[in-house]
């Protein structure tokens, strides 16, 4: 089953092989966007895990891990969205 993308934000085609933004305008026509690197916002996101995962990894208190633990899941759900509808 291939999955929808979702107007008015990123989205990975994996039909077209690249990023495609689908702004979705007032009278209802659709402007594709197409782009081989990925947007910023996903940069942004994957650096964001990063610190997190490193954070993690030095973590001893049990209390924090799992804080720093669901910030990681909270980010990964949103680069997970980039592909498909959530």
């Amino acid at each position: 089953m291939v999955r929808e993308l979702t107007p008015n934000r990123w989205n990975w085609s994996q039909k077209d092989n690249m990023w495609v933004f689908i702004e979705c305008k007032a009278d209802g026509d659709l402007t594709y966007y197409y782009q081989m690197d990925p947007p910023e916002e996903f940069n942004e996101l994957t650096y964001k895990i990063k610190i997190l995962n490193d954070k993690l990894m030095a973590c001893t208190d049990p209390n924090e891990n799992a804080k720093i633990f669901r910030q990681m899941i909270k980010i990964s759900k949103r680069l997970q969205c980039m592909d498909r509808i959530c």
